[in-house]
């Protein structure tokens, strides 16, 4: 901001000084005026350096008002009347909406890819899959209950539904994001699929498995909301974190198909398996930027490399090689995730388009008008 004072007071040093003969000038030698010629003009100079400063700034209308009380003060100003002219041209509508078009492309992505905004989607998301639940949950009850009358099963399930819809349009008033619904209805997901595993993973029957898938599925609904509340995932995260616990525990139930043993060892290591990776896959889902759609390309790779692994397998051999089968089509469906994991790396990458404006200005020294483009590349 103190340059062009510092070249001013460089020119003022660079005049060449009186002669020794007493200051006459030698003939054919030319000698500039200095650009501080009184007190008066001193004083316009500071409001020179104030103009300036205000230009950087990006106070226009205060930087032309010091500009042109320099300009009446000095009118052989060398630099005053430029800059004034900048400030001016600065000031109209089509250079102040050229810039805001310029600018505001910036911040709108930054912004969009740093949290999701609330949607009426995600709260219909949530009514519709939250219905259903309370719908299951009330034919659970009165199947516990021992309902003799099916228009009781019709009641309470009209009850448990009804409550469910309520539930979730009075709690998102305030509005909800996709990655929160996302969590929400995961958790119920999840909670029925853990219930109903726990009824062979601990040998359950009766009461016992129908009060196990009701608390898992009340539970894990819990636990999505308190997931959606604190960690505010997005949609991409969710669907990320499902689809590594989906995904492990399949390639972990193939190569266990392999093997004999018991059917409620068989459940307890799914519950693990799918459960770590659960875990894991939410806290690495925390430090990356994907998409849902990214994510449903990366589960087509993985739904073809199975089927690629388990054809190739079966026609080079038979049916008679079960084990042989189960194993290729788990190494078909690791290898059809890591092959559209590396293919979709440039799925969520924005796109290289120039955001390019253009707007009347006044061009040139003399005011002329035309049309200035400007492009953000």
């Amino acid at each position: 901001m103190v340059l062009a004072p510092f070249v001013l007071a460089v020119l003022v040093a660079a005049q060449p000084g009186p002669s020794p003969q007493g200051g006459s000038t030698p003939p054919g030698a030319m000698s500039a005026p200095p650009l501080v010629a009184g007190e008066e003009a001193c004083a316009a100079e500071s409001d020179y350096a104030a103009g300036f400063d205000a230009l950087v700034r990006g106070q226009d209308a205060q930087a032309l008002e010091l500009l042109e009380r320099v300009m009446l003060v000095c009118p052989g100003h060398p630099y005053a009347p430029e800059l004034a002219r900048l400030a001016r041209t600065r000031l109209e509508p089509g250079a102040r909406l050229a810039q805001d078009t310029l600018t505001r492309p910036v911040v709108a992505e930054s912004e969009a890819s740093s949290k999701e905004a609330p949607s009426k989607g995600a709260r219909a998301s949530l009514t519709v899959v939250q219905t259903l639940h309370g719908i299951t949950q009330g034919i659970l009850l009165c199947e516990i209950a021992n309902c003799q009358d099916t228009r009781a099963y019709v009641a309470v399930s009209l009850l448990g539904g009804g409550a469910g819809a309520a539930l979730s349009l009075l709690a998102t008033r305030s509005g909800l994001t996709p990655g929160q619904a996302a969590a929400i209805n995961s958790g119920t997901v999840w909670g029925f699929g853990y219930g109903l595993s726990s009824i062979g993973s601990f040998d359950l029957d009766g009461d016992s498995s129908t009060g196990a898938v009701m608390a898992g599925a009340l539970g894990f609904t819990g636990l999505g909301i308190l997931v959606a509340e604190l960690a505010r995932p997005t949609a991409g995260q969710v669907s990320l974190t499902n689809s590594g616990g989906l995904w492990a525990g399949v390639v972990a139930g193939l190569l266990m198909a392999t093997q004999s043993g018991e059917t409620q060892d068989f459940f307890i290591i799914e519950q693990g398996v799918v459960s770590a990776s659960l875990i894991t896959f939410a806290l690495v889902s925390r430090h990356l930027e994907i998409s849902r759609g990214r994510v449903l390309l990366i589960d087509a790779g993985g739904i073809l490399g199975g089927l690629v692994g388990l054809s190739a397998l079966f026609l080079a051999l038979n049916d008679d090689h079960g084990d042989a089968l189960l194993v290729g089509t788990a190494v078909g469906v690791v290898a059809g995730l890591g092959t559209a994991t590396l293919l979709t790396r440039d799925f969520d990458a924005p796109e290289d388009v120039p955001a390019v404006s253009i707007f009347p200005a006044a061009m040139g020294r003399h005011g002329g008008m035309g049309l200035a483009v400007l492009g953000q590349f």
